[in-house]
C-alpha cells in the first residue's frame, strides 16, 4: 500500500464509531491498545455489522464512494436468499462472463458447455484444488480499478474494507467484491461482479479448470434446498 496510506486513521475512526455503542459480546467498548494490525483487528471486522445502521453510515461516510457501498450493504442485509435452479445458474454464469469479456476482461468464453457438479460427484474442496473461479482475473484487477477511479485513497480503501466485508458476507469474498464494486468502477458502469454475487446468493460456486466450466451446487450447504 502507499506510504501515505490513511488506513490507520480510518481504523481509529471506525473504533470511535464502535465505542459509541455497547460491545455486542459484552466486553468493554473501547479502542484496543495497542491498535492491532488490520488483518488481526477482529473487533473492527465483526462488530460493525451487529450495530444499528447509523453506526454503519458514520463508518462509511469517511471513505471514498462510501454512500454507494453502504447502499449495497443495506441491500444485502435486506435480501432474502432464493435458490437458483441449475439452468438459471448456468445462464447467469454465461451472462456474467459475456459482460466481462465485452468489458475487455480476460475470462473464459461464455459459449462452452457448463457442467453441473455436486458433492455426490466430487467433494467441493477436491474439485477446487484443480480449478479456479472463472472471474479470478476480474477480482485480481479490482484494486487497480479502485486506484484508477479514486486514486491512492481508492487503493487504500479497497484493502481497508475487503476483510471486514468478507466477514460481513459470512466469510464470502463474493459478497465483499460486490459491495466494493462502486469503488472500482465509474458512474453508470455495468456491474461485472453481479453475476458472481447472485450465483453465491443462489447457492452455486462457478469453476474453471482451464479447459472446462462448471457450477457446483451448494444449495443444501447454504440451507437453500
Amino acid at each position: 500500500m502507499s506510504d501515505s496510506n490513511p488506513a490507520k486513521l480510518w481504523q481509529l475512526q471506525w473504533h470511535e464509531v464502535l465505542n459509541a455503542y455497547p460491545d455486542p459480546d459484552g466486553g468493554d467498548s473501547v479502542t484496543p491498545e495497542p491498535l492491532p494490525e488490520l488483518d488481526g483487528d477482529f473487533r473492527l471486522q465483526f462488530n460493525l455489522w451487529q450495530l444499528p445502521r447509523e453506526a454503519r453510515r458514520r463508518a462509511f461516510a469517511i471513505l471514498p464512494c462510501g454512500d454507494e457501498m453502504l447502499k449495497r450493504v443495506d441491500q444485502h442485509l435486506s435480501a432474502h436468499r432464493e435458490p437458483l435452479e441449475a439452468e438459471q445458474a448456468a445462464e447467469l454464469l454465461r451472462s456474467g462472463l459475456r459482460l466481462a469479456r465485452d468489458a475487455g476482461m480476460d475470462v473464459p468464453s461464455w459459449d462452452m458447455q457448463i457442467d453441473v457438479l455436486s458433492e455426490t460427484d466430487v467433494p467441493l474442496l477436491e474439485v477446487f484444488m484443480r480449478a479456479d473461479d472463472p472471474f479470478y482475473r476480474l477480482i485480481d484487477d479490482q484494486s487497480d480499478r479502485a486506484r484508477a477511479h479514486y486514486g491512492e485513497a481508492g487503493w487504500d480503501a479497497y484493502f481497508f474494507l475487503r476483510e471486514p466485508l468478507y466477514r460481513f458476507g459470512g466469510n464470502a469474498y463474493q459478497v465483499a467484491d460486490w459491495v466494493l464494486w462502486p469503488l472500482c468502477s465509474g458512474p453508470g458502469a455495468v456491474d461485472l461482479t453481479e453475476a458472481r454475487y447472485r450465483l453465491w446468493q443462489g447457492g452455486w460456486s462457478p469453476g474453471w479448470t482451464g479447459e472446462k466450466l462448471f457450477i457446483f451446487d451448494r444449495r443444501q450447504e447454504f440451507g437453500l434446498s
